[in-house]
């Protein structure tokens, strides 16, 4: 995707520079034909250029407005998608049933705290204001350029989770939900990892590319060699995290867990959703006659525009026609570039950063200290 300021000639030139220049040279000729051959019949009216001018300009905004509406869908999709992978792993970590661990002593033992919202959550008392440390923000990794936002990380004092917990209780395994859920179990940790391998897999799903060099950091190896047997990965990978939190729910008995299972159920469903739309953008290109149509239209119009225009501007035939050419064939290859936005171009949806933002945020609630850091575009581009 493009965020930067200016954009880049490079980039420019290579979707208008050769066309621009073919029609250019043709208007040229055309320009020397009148001027000094002297070939008048090579002049034509005028008003018929100017009426297919008028309804190329209507074809071309219809086609473009169309292409822009894909793109925005799917940018909207992996917006939903990192609120739903924030939702999911705040389930994770404030739902999910505690396993019951017992020391030698017999006491319990209480799973490692998350991050240090999650303990100051769980404080009984504190002051009302908020601490001198805080900082406002909106939560987001980037500003609207793509520029990554400078994430403070305040040292704040350390809480005892453990003696705000409230005790287990007994016959129950993993201990009523009620209970001790604000510590990171394994079973969370390798779900919200599985929630950040199922969008690094979803990129590459959509981009026709590779999914196990970027997800083999997320699962078990184990797990990894048994998605390499699925051809739908992403979809393989939401249908183990269901089944993960299935197992979990059957440890225990409390009445509760049909609700806490129904909500987190709903949010996987919302993932599937998303992914069903994604894949819907990708294998469903716009109908071809919007494509060849106004291509073969504006090539038609370019080439008869030196034609009607000699006759009034002469040797500046070809300045006026790159003109024209520049402005109408950028139109014609900014709808075809953007109508795909799943073709890692630099249209494309920022899915690569959009991971990086998901797997910082869900790493941070986590409690993790050692996080990556936000992709920064380059050269003006962010993929």
């Amino acid at each position: 995707m493009i965020v930067g300021r200016m954009l880049s000639w490079r980039i420019v030139f290579r979707y208008t520079g050769r066309p621009v220049a073919l029609h250019v040279i043709a208007a040229l000729a055309i320009a020397l034909g009148y001027e000094v051959m002297g070939w008048k019949w090579l002049s034509v009216p005028a008003l018929p250029v100017t009426v297919l001018a008028a309804a190329l300009g209507v074809l071309l905004a219809f086609r473009n407005n169309s292409a822009y509406e894909r793109w925005w869908e799917a940018r909207t999709l992996w917006g939903g998608l990192v609120n739903s992978s924030r939702t999911l792993a705040r389930q994770v970590i404030t739902f999910l049933p505690a396993p019951r661990a017992h020391r030698s002593d017999g006491t319990v033992e209480t799973p490692s705290a998350a991050s240090r919202l999650v303990k100051m959550a769980v404080e009984p008392e504190g002051p009302a204001l908020a601490p001198a440390w805080s900082q406002v923000g909106d939560g987001a990794v980037r500003d609207q350029f793509g520029k990554a936002r400078d994430l403070r990380k305040p040292e704040a004092r350390r809480a005892n989770l453990a003696t705000f917990l409230h005790p287990p209780e007994a016959g129950h395994p993993r201990g009523i939900i009620t209970g001790v859920y604000e510590g990171i179990t394994q079973d969370a940790r390798e779900l919200i990892y599985a929630q950040i391998g199922f969008v690094n897999a979803l990129r590459c799903h959509l981009r026709r590319q590779d999914p196990f060099p970027e997800i083999v950091t997320f699962f078990r190896p184990s797990v990894v060699e048994a998605l390499r047997e699925e051809q739908n990965v992403p979809a393989a990978i939401l249908l183990w995290m269901s089944t993960r939190m299935r197992r979990v729910y059957s440890d225990i008995e409390h009445g509760e867990k049909v609700y806490l299972r129904v909500a987190m159920d709903e949010t996987l469903t919302d993932l599937t959703n998303h992914l069903g739309a994604c894949e819907r953008i990708k294998n469903t290109p716009l109908p071809r006659q919007y494509d060849i149509l106004p291509h073969a239209m504006v090539r038609a119009y370019l080439t008869m525009l030196p034609l009607g225009v000699v006759a009034d501007l002469g040797v500046l035939t070809p300045l006026v026609t790159a003109i024209i050419a520049f402005l109408f064939i950028a139109m014609d290859a900014v709808g075809r570039d953007v109508e795909d936005p799943f073709e890692d171009g630099v249209s494309d949806t920022p899915m690569t950063a959009l991971c990086r933002t998901i797997e910082i945020n869900l790493r941070q609630m986590l409690g993790e200290a050692e996080l990556p850091p936000p992709l920064q575009p380059k050269d003006g581009l962010l993929y």
